[in-house]
């Protein structure tokens, strides 16, 4: 870090220690007595979880008030976020990311229709559709889908009432508005119980516009998304139940300055139906049978981009997916449990680019290629976990599954670029391997866990663990289609091995009356790792400059890191979260740094209760981040400074379900970048190609909810 950030970053650890959300315009996470006692963000696994590292439910989701659930989780003790947009987060979990993250809806597998990665799936995911989200934090052994090498973002969407909530309806509105932006959210639902049903509905709106940084620029910033979400659920005895959760969401005119082009309309819908069954008594505690699937249509063009004067350019894409678990629980003796089941998941993904030329030496001519050439990859398995009662407060999980992945680009020999197939330009950048395009696959995961538990009623945990997983390429690693992208020209190769992956971590949460730490240290080592690079130079467009040709190739890589969370509570009325997080990746096989790896980073607070009787709270604090200069240049990738920004906030609770925010962001509108947001790719606005992206100036945030 820099002497300026290295003092801020100490000074600050001083007085205050780290919040669990950063510091952005429009977030904000509340304090409250569940958050007074425990550690929200940093969960070490307790014997018989049934979920991941951290759960998140849907009152901790709201609390958190990002616009979707990827914004959500940014700031998580070892989860950062890739940003693509303002509103456009894709998770980054201990320094893996893109689809190493795997996210889930239900039983279906998401994925974004966009090539580019405008639209990471979790982004799609609001909190009105998610009812909670589990965040895995590690690959292998989690019994989902195959590959997910980096961890999981799992959210039910269904609506379940809790113990002891009789019959009724539970309506609520919100409304929030964030100055940074000028953006505005709407929303409101309900939830209703009847003698043997469950229901929910909710519907929202946002819209925001560009913003202006401390330093005068203004930046793209715009869009406007709608959301629908609704479940039913029939129980038709105790331990029964019947459901179904549907979600659709809709976005418009959203700025991308860091991608060659704008998101037009998206439309994204997913359907989930499922069968739950629970028994107190008997070797079969549990089985449960989901299935469900997803649909993205994607326009985008470059109508408000620099280049358009040389041509017009369109891409219209679409992703569907299908997937399917069974699942059964176990008890096949006193000390033993035993969680099996079989899963399958089909994703389809096409693309097609049109560039009009308008100026220059091809002026009049219109191309038409794909930026997928219609993939497909089906991916099927089974998934077993043994837990043994080891003795009280101990237990031991093994844990694994098996997969076959069947990947085929049905569109191969459709036209590219430069009057070549699909497929002969894989060939040309790949050699004769390449033509091959088809790929079958077996893959396998393990895992061995040893948790723990101690002291008063088991307050203090433990774990340690190990596991191998491995990951297929995914559709636009292998078949990415020869054709521009920010930097240059980008294509997939066919020929990628699956990635493996080993990784050992161990963990400990201990508490008392007046303080709690929790930490995780890990170290992971990648064989096969999938590294976006450049593969080539050589003039592609005629004009006598080589052009840069990025892809993919295969490279041994290590991450090593840990995270740390802490609460301190002086007094009933005050109490200091802390999170740090960092991690360090090496791409071994060239000796260099790893792309998109976040700083070291994490965020501080002061809570204190001003008035008991209306639980209000008065805060103050900051999120900081260290410099990053371990980089890779030939992922197109700048070094970035260290930074701490500052805010301060109020948040009232003045009766049962009524919830009030006034948060000020930057406070001293500090200009600052985070090392995870892409650079612009052309000029547009107050941006020149290559710049950085700068994070919003100084904002005030207002929200309410109020609950009937």
């Amino acid at each position: 870090m820099p002497s300026t950030a290295c003092r801020l970053v100490i000074s600050t650890l001083i007085v205050l220690v780290v919040c669990p959300a950063p510091a952005r315009a429009g977030q904000t996470s509340a304090p409250n007595d569940t958050l007074a006692t425990r550690v929200p963000d940093l969960r070490v696994s307790a014997p018989g979880a049934p979920w991941g590292d951290t759960v998140l439910d849907g009152d901790e989701l709201r609390d958190r008030a990002g616009h979707n659930v990827a914004e959500n989780l940014a700031g998580l003790p070892g989860v950062a976020v890739v940003r693509r947009a303002a509103g456009a987060a894709e998770p980054v979990i201990r320094g893996l990311g893109w689809e190493r993250v795997q996210t889930v809806l239900g039983a279906v597998p998401l994925y974004g229709a966009c090539p580019g990665r405008m639209d990471p799936p979790a982004a799609y995911l609001t909190p009105a559709a998610a009812e909670d989200v589990a965040i895995f934090r590690r690959g292998g052994g989690n019994g989902l889908f195959a590959g997910a090498t980096g961890g999981a973002i799992v959210a039910r969407p269904d609506y379940r009432r809790r113990a002891g909530e009789g019959t009724g309806t539970d309506p609520w509105l919100e409304a929030g508005y964030e100055s940074a932006r000028e953006a505005w959210q709407v929303g409101g639902g309900l939830r209703g119980r009847a003698d043997a049903l469950d229901t929910k509905f909710a519907a929202g709106h946002t819209t925001a516009d560009d913003y202006t940084a401390p330093d005068g620029r203004v930046v793209p910033a715009g869009a406007t998304a709608t959301t629908f979400a609704g479940s039913v659920a029939w129980l038709p005895r105790d331990g029964r139940r019947f459901w179904y959760a549907g979600t659709y969401v809709r976005e418009t005119d959203v700025d991308f300055p860091s991608l060659p082009m704008d998101n037009v309309a998206t439309d994204f819908r997913a359907h989930n139906l499922g069968w739950l069954e629970t028994r107190d008594a008997g070797s079969l505690r549990r089985w449960e049978l989901t299935a469900g699937f997803s649909a993205i249509d994607h326009l985008m063009d470059n109508a408000l981009k620099s280049n358009r004067a040389m041509m017009r350019a369109a891409t219209a894409a679409d992703t569907r997916t299908f997937g399917a678990h069974a699942n059964l629980e176990l008890a096949p003796g006193e000390h033993w449990t035993l969680r099996t089941g079989l899963d399958a998941s089909r994703l389809g993904r096409d693309a097609t680019r049109t560039r009009e030329m308008l100026m220059g030496p091809l002026a009049d001519n219109t191309y038409v290629d794909r930026s997928w050439p219609d993939a497909v990859q089906f991916a099927g398995g089974a998934h077993l976990a043994l837990t043994r009662n080891l003795a009280d407060g101990l237990e031991l999980e093994l844990a694994g599954r098996g997969d076959v992945v069947d990947s085929r680009a049905r569109a191969a020999d459709a036209a590219s670029l430069g009057g070549l197939t699909v497929r002969e330009q894989y060939v040309r950048f790949y050699g004769a391997d390449a033509a091959d395009t088809d790929r079958t696959e077996t893959l396998g995961q393990a895992d061995l866990a040893l948790r723990g538990a101690f002291g008063a009623a088991g307050a203090n945990r433990w774990q340690v663990r190990t596991g191998v997983s491995s990951r297929a390429a995914g559709i636009t690693e292998r078949y990415y289609a020869f054709g521009p992208a920010p930097g240059g020209y980008q294509i997939g190769d066919p020929t990628l091995a699956a990635e493996k992956k080993w990784e050992i971590e161990g963990g400990v949460t201990l508490g008392s009356d007046r303080f709690t730490v929790a930490a995780n240290v890990f170290h992971a080592r990648v064989g096969d790792s999938i590294l976006p690079t450049v593969v080539d130079r050589r003039d592609v467009n005629g004009d006598t400059v080589p052009d840069v040709i990025k892809g993919f190739v295969n490279v041994d890589a290590v991450l090593t890191g840990s995270e740390v969370g802490a609460e301190w509570r002086p007094t009933a009325r005050i109490f200091v979260p802390i999170t740090v997080s960092v991690v360090r990746g090496q791409n071994t096989t060239d000796d260099r740094a790893l792309p998109e790896i976040p700083p070291l980073f994490g965020a501080a607070e002061v809570r204190w209760q001003a008035l008991p009787g209306a639980d209000t709270w008065l805060r103050a604090g900051c999120t900081f981040a260290a410099d990053q200069d371990r980089i890779d240049p030939l992922f197109g990738e700048d070094a970035t400074a260290g930074w701490a920004v500052w805010h301060v906030g109020l948040e009232s609770r003045p009766r049962a379900g009524w919830r009030f925010v006034l948060r000020v962001d930057n406070l001293f509108d500090r200009l600052y970048n985070d090392h995870l947001t892409r650079e612009a790719v052309l000029a547009t606005d107050d941006l020149a190609a290559g710049d950085e992206v700068p994070a919003p100036g100084r904002s005030v945030t207002l929200s309410a909810r109020l609950e009937f």
